[in-house]
């Protein structure tokens, strides 16, 4: 069985490997195209979703690489 995250270590090796502004940043930026989603039909929602959560895991992919 594996540990749970330690959202403290995370937090210290972001602030030596990677700019957590630029980070916060980009999560912003995917989570603002869910902004989109009262002007368009339902049956879109799908394709936005889909598209924020593959930014979000290649955002999150980087910071694995880091």
């Amino acid at each position: 069985m594996s540990e749970a995250p330690n959202p403290a270590a995370l937090a210290g090796r972001l602030s030596t490997s990677i700019d957590t502004d630029d980070v916060e940043a980009e999560v912003e930026a995917a989570l603002g195209s869910l902004e989109a989603l009262p002007e368009l039909a339902v049956t879109d929602h799908v394709a936005v979703f889909e598209g924020v959560q593959q930014r979000l895991s290649e955002i999150l992919s980087d910071v694995d690489d880091a």
